[in-house]
């Protein structure tokens, strides 16, 4: 009977120590189940029985509870001291892809703007830079971002799959519609952001766009075959805002030469 006392303690701790280590989170036992720890701990010490089940006084000398690991166990009781961290994207998807493509569009027009300079030693008014990288950046953040978080969602929804025909439809699909429709908000919200009139806007849309569109699916088709099948969902638009840094540069520099 000892030897089945001691064999039943040892199984409540091993049980216990394998609970422990079962999570990394500390967590704080609430008092009931420390109440309970403390009673098992309590009635956990082996002790020896004579043959009629009465407990030999001798083998009670110098008894010891034994100690039972607590920590991490997974109880319903027990509350974590740690909560759980999640990423910003996770947290707030939409202005985190939306702050993406802002500060992308905004770098790829100073970019640009310093390429004119270098290359055709463009000089223009410091106030004028200032507000051609401002709009720029307020097109990535209030319009290019938020739609392309909404457009990349909408096609995993209508065209949902990891199959080649899958990652081929969206592709197209992107191509053939959101590229054009951003090309033009491009141009058009940036021209009016610096001050031009529609008909401006209504004109370099007309000589550009075609031509423009051309060069986006050189580039983008291949880019977002890599997107659409090789990217999460959820980073789509951040890998989009890493490739485009190179193509909004080159769009700002399309955009900005003279109609």
């Amino acid at each position: 009977m000892a030897r089945r006392a001691q064999n039943r303690g040892a199984a409540i701790i091993l049980a216990l120590a394998v609970s422990s280590n079962a999570l990394r989170t500390p967590l704080r036992l609430s008092r009931p189940f420390s109440s309970r720890v403390a009673d098992v701990r309590r009635r956990s010490a082996a002790v020896a029985l004579d043959d009629d089940g009465a407990i030999d006084a001798a083998s009670t000398t110098d008894l010891k509870p034994l100690e039972i690991p607590t920590d991490g166990l997974v109880l319903a009781d027990v509350e974590p001291l740690i909560p759980e961290k999640t990423a910003f994207i996770d947290r707030h998807p939409l202005l985190a892809k939306s702050l993406s493509m802002g500060i992308t569009y905004g770098l790829a027009d100073m970019t640009a703007q310093l390429f004119a300079y270098l290359a055709h030693g463009e000089v223009v008014p410091l106030a004028m830079r200032c507000r051609r990288a401002i709009s720029l950046t307020g097109v990535g953040c209030l319009a290019v971002g938020p739609l392309l978080t909404v457009w990349f969602d909408f096609l995993e929804r209508i065209v949902p799959g990891r199959s080649k025909r899958a990652i081929l439809k969206r592709t197209v699909l992107d191509q053939a519609i959101e590229v054009p429709v951003m090309i033009s908000i491009i141009f058009s919200l940036s021209s009016l952001a610096e001050g031009h009139s529609p008909a401006y806007c209504l004109a370099k849309i007309q000589l550009k766009l075609l031509s423009t569109w051309k060069d986006c699916t050189a580039v983008w088709f291949p880019v977002q075959l890599v997107n659409q099948g090789l990217i999460p969902l959820r980073f789509r638009v951040i890998f989009q805002a890493v490739v485009s840094f190179f193509w909004d540069t080159y769009l700002s520099i399309v955009s900005h030469s003279v109609v």
